[in-house]
């Protein structure tokens, strides 16, 4: 779904949650956005370019000193 069509719905408020029948109006922004990036990544069949780098995460640690 495209991004306008995703922030139309959700301004509206006819974006659901989880079912589309019974699932709970979206309320959040966010979570709309994420909606939109999840129905994308199962439209495209999983492509890695929507997934999350693994290598991006976690802090990265100082050497230690002497």
């Amino acid at each position: 779904m495209p991004w306008n069509e995703v922030m139309d719905k959700w301004k509206s408020g006819k974006l659901k949650s989880g079912n589309k029948e019974t699932g709970k109006p979206v309320h959040n922004q966010k979570q709309a956005v994420a909606i939109m990036l999840s129905e994308k990544r199962a439209a495209e069949g999983g492509k890695s370019e929507y997934k999350a780098k693994a290598s991006g995460f976690g802090r990265k640690k100082k050497p230690k000193k002497g």
